[in-house]
C-alpha cells in the first residue's frame, strides 16, 4: 500500500502578539518575501518532533508567511504560530496522456568533476554557462542563459520523470545566500520559477518524483511540483 501524503497550507498567524514579532520570524528578502534562513525553520518547527528528524517533507513559499507543504506526516505546531488549513491528502489519479498545469520552484543544477577530477560537484545551470563567455558578454545572455538552460534542465527531468513539458515559461533567477552556525562559509544556491502545461508518460514515475522533489535546496523551499487538471 502506497503511503499517504498530504498537502497543507499554513499561514503565520495575524493575531497581534505574533504580527508584533513577524519581523523576527520571518526576516525580508528583496522581492519581499522571508528570509530562506527564517522560512527553512519556521517550515521545520511544524515537523520536528525529535532532534533527530531527518528531512521527509518538501515546501513552498507561496506569499509572505504563507507556506505549502507536501509530507508523509501531518504539520503540528506546537507554539501555536500558524493557521493550518485542513490537509488534503494528495493522491491524484493520473494516466498517461493526462495533461496538468504545473508550477515548480527549482533549483536547477548540473554536476561536473572538480578539477582534480576526484569528485562531482554542484553548478547552478545558468552560471555554468555563462562561465565560457568572455567576461564582458555575461550579462547581456543571462536572460537567454535562465531560458535556455532552464528549458533544457526541465527537459532533462521530465525524461526521467516521465512528463514532457511545453508552453514552459522560466523566469525568477535569483541567487541566495544562507548563513549557518560558526565559522562554516554561507550555503549559495539559485532558483528558477517554470509554469507551463506538462503531459503524463509514466504516472507512477511522476508521482514518486514530485513526492521526492525535483532538483537541489529542497530544504530551502525549491522542488515542490504543484499540479492542477487543465
Amino acid at each position: 500500500m502506497t503511503q499517504p501524503y498530504y498537502l497543507s497550507r499554513v499561514r503565520l498567524k495575524h493575531d497581534a502578539s505574533i504580527a508584533a514579532l513577524a519581523p523576527l520570524l520571518l526576516g525580508r528578502t528583496s522581492r519581499g518575501g522571508c528570509s530562506e534562513h527564517s522560512a527553512h525553520h519556521l517550515v521545520w518547527s511544524l515537523f520536528a518532533d525529535h532532534s533527530q528528524r531527518q528531512r521527509d517533507f518538501l515546501w513552498r513559499e507561496m506569499d509572505r508567511g504563507v507556506f505549502l507543504t507536501l509530507s508523509a506526516r501531518l504539520p503540528e505546531d506546537p507554539h501555536g504560530l500558524f493557521e493550518i488549513a485542513e490537509p488534503k491528502p494528495f493522491e491524484p489519479a493520473l494516466a498517461v496522456g493526462d495533461r496538468l498545469g504545473f508550477s515548480l520552484r527549482a533549483n536547477p543544477v548540473i554536476r561536473r568533476r572538480d578539477l582534480l577530477g576526484q569528485r562531482s560537484v554542484k553548478h547552478d545551470v545558468v552560471m555554468d554557462a555563462l562561465r565560457s563567455l568572455p567576461a564582458g558578454e555575461r550579462a547581456s545572455r543571462r536572460l537567454d542563459a535562465v531560458q535556455e538552460q532552464g528549458k533544457d534542465w526541465l527537459q532533462r527531468q521530465g525524461q526521467s520523470a516521465g512528463f514532457e513539458a511545453e508552453r514552459v515559461r522560466v523566469d525568477g533567477y535569483e541567487q541566495h545566500r544562507v548563513s549557518r552556525k560558526g565559522s562554516a562559509a554561507p550555503m549559495s544556491f539559485s532558483t528558477l520559477d517554470f509554469e507551463g502545461v506538462l503531459t503524463v508518460r509514466n504516472p507512477d514515475a511522476l508521482l514518486t518524483i514530485i513526492r521526492r522533489g525535483f532538483g537541489a535546496a529542497k530544504s530551502y523551499g525549491c522542488g515542490l511540483l504543484l499540479v492542477r487538471r487543465v
